[in-house]
């Protein structure tokens, strides 16, 4: 035991123990111990970092003023530190909470061993815990951070379609062609037309024990089963493309493709159009504008000044209305119509309708300038229309028509006998036999260089060139054939023929083959044809 004070008040502190215990032995003349000497006591013996225990140290004070015999009770005593590691439910944190030593030792040790114990291996926050150990104190500190999963999300869908909002950058001092600004959503096959973002199912987090944590399971979402007209790429399954040729509508997940495009009108609120498909107008086609398409086109209204080309047939239930007066600079502008099918309309004028195969006019077709591969017919069930006035038509078999010129004497001008695709397709044959006859020439000739100076060619050589001229001589003999087949075809005036109902009027030129026959005078009803190799006319 140690004595701390020769007075009559005396602190004495047990090591073994830690306990340190207030004593007062009354004395004659001696000071009453209280609050004041006590403290001066502690501070004098170094006790101040125990733990004292204030409320005992005013019960000793009170029951030393009124003690006959010694007084000794406990005022302190020594603690050592403590601490409390806590740990959340799903292994995601640990918190610290560490309680300074009063007098005695600190646990830092127990705190490491602890934290090894309980598993925790992760996210340990080794900066923050060599912090709190040393400083001997800390509230609720985290210690140890799991790495979160992180949610993923399900697949987006990412439309390809052109807005038609971005807006090339125009030089003010260029020309703009307004028509040429196409506002319509058109498709072709092989566009893009939507992109599927894949599900992203998140990143597997890792809870403080070092374990894999798995994110909320993503449910796939793939394109709508209902996107008619479009196919996956062949090389990308995310990436949504035509089918077919178009126009695209957005629907959930997808995108539906109408292979026939239907529009009010064409004209400078849609643009000019030009895509592989077929087009429904539910209006007319206005002047100026351009249609070029492969398929099949449907004009509700009327084609005015316009142009259309299609690779499949031309219907326009409303007429084609040309401007058969000149505009500024002296030209006319006339309707513009080709096709690799038929053409039929309500009635013509001021146009140039071209057909591969047959033109159809149910009234009349006025200054226009027609041909077809096979027929032209002109008039249809009502006696007083179906008249072929002013302009050419053009046909390989057959122009009929209730009557052709007029009264006035229009020139009109009749043609049957002679395909005109034939012939441009006969041109086109002869202009490559041609050219094949040049090239083979050149090897012919070169061969006979090669004869009379063999030293310039090795046997290989002589082998490839005359593989060469074998190969050019096949084409040649080919194009022979195509071409003789060809002129055949051509002669097709002993069976074309043109009729007409009612009457031919003066001014109306007919042409069968080469022969020629301008009407002179007005005629009634009949067929024109060839006989005897001269135009005869005859009966109805």
């Amino acid at each position: 035991m140690e004595q701390i004070s020769p007075q009559s008040l005396s602190l004495k502190f047990d090591r073994v123990s830690g306990v340190l215990t207030a004593v007062y032995t009354p004395m004659e003349g001696a000071l009453l111990p209280n609050l004041v000497l006590v403290k001066q006591a502690l501070e004098d013996g170094r006790y101040t970092k125990l733990s004292i225990d204030d409320v005992a140290i005013n019960y000793f004070v009170a029951s030393a003023m009124s003690a006959t015999e010694t007084v000794s009770m406990k005022i302190g005593e020594r603690r050592d530190g403590e601490y409390v590691l806590e740990v959340s439910n799903d292994l995601m944190s640990a918190y610290l909470t560490l309680i300074p030593p009063q007098g005695g030792r600190a646990k830092a040790i127990e705190v490491l061993t602890d934290i090894r114990l309980r598993g925790i291996i992760h996210g340990i926050l080794h900066d923050k815990l060599r912090a709190a150990l040393k400083e001997g104190s800390c509230d609720k500190l985290l210690i140890a951070q799991g790495d979160e999963a992180v949610m993923g999300t399900p697949a987006r869908f990412e439309s390809l379609l052109d807005s038609g909002e971005d807006e090339e950058e125009i030089d003010d001092d260029a020309i703009i062609n307004y028509a040429d600004i196409s506002h319509m959503l058109l498709t072709n096959v092989g566009d893009p037309v939507m992109r599927r973002i894949p599900t992203d199912h998140g990143t597997i987090g890792m809870n403080i024990k070092g374990e894999e944590v798995n994110p909320p399971p993503v449910a796939e979402v793939e394109f709508n089963k209902d996107c008619s007209g479009t196919e996956l790429h062949p090389d990308d399954p995310n990436l949504l493309i035509a089918a077919i040729a178009g126009q695209p509508t957005l629907i959930s997940n997808g995108v539906k493709i109408n292979p026939v495009v239907i529009v009010d009108d064409i004209d400078l609120s849609t643009g000019n159009m030009e895509f592989s498909g077929t087009v429904k107008v539910k209006g007319d086609v206005k002047t100026g504008m351009r249609l070029r398409v492969t398929g099949d086109v449907f004009v509700q209204g009327t084609v005015e000044a316009a142009e259309i080309q299609a690779g499949g047939n031309i219907t326009v239930n409303g007429g084609i209305i040309g401007m058969a007066e000149s505009q500024p600079g002296g030209t006319a502008v006339s309707a513009r119509l080709h096709c690799e099918g038929s053409v039929q309309a309500l009635f013509a004028e001021s146009a140039v309708i071209e057909a591969r195969e047959s033109i159809m006019i149910a009234g009349n077709a006025r200054q226009c300038d027609m041909m077809a591969g096979n027929e032209i017919i002109v008039g249809k069930n009502n006696p007083k229309l179906g008249q072929i006035i002013g302009g050419k038509a053009q046909a390989t078999l057959t122009v009929k028509a209730i009557t052709l010129g007029s009264p006035t004497g229009n020139l009109t001008k009749i043609q049957v006998g002679h395909d005109p695709y034939l012939e441009e397709k006969l041109r086109d044959a002869e202009h490559n036999f041609q050219k094949k006859l040049d090239e083979l020439d050149r090897i012919i000739k070169q061969i006979g260089y090669f004869k009379q100076h063999p030293e310039k060619s090795s046997p290989a050589q002589h082998e490839e060139i005359e593989h060469q001229r074998k190969i050019v001589a096949q084409e040649v003999k080919d194009l022979v054939a195509v071409q003789t087949e060809m002129k055949e075809e051509l002669i097709a005036a002993d069976s074309a023929s043109v009729v007409v109902i009612k009457a031919v009027f003066e001014g109306v030129e007919i042409k069968i083959g080469r022969q020629t026959w301008p009407i002179l005078s007005s005629l009634g009803g009949g067929t024109a044809h060839l006989q005897g190799g001269r135009i005869a006319f005859g009966g109805k």
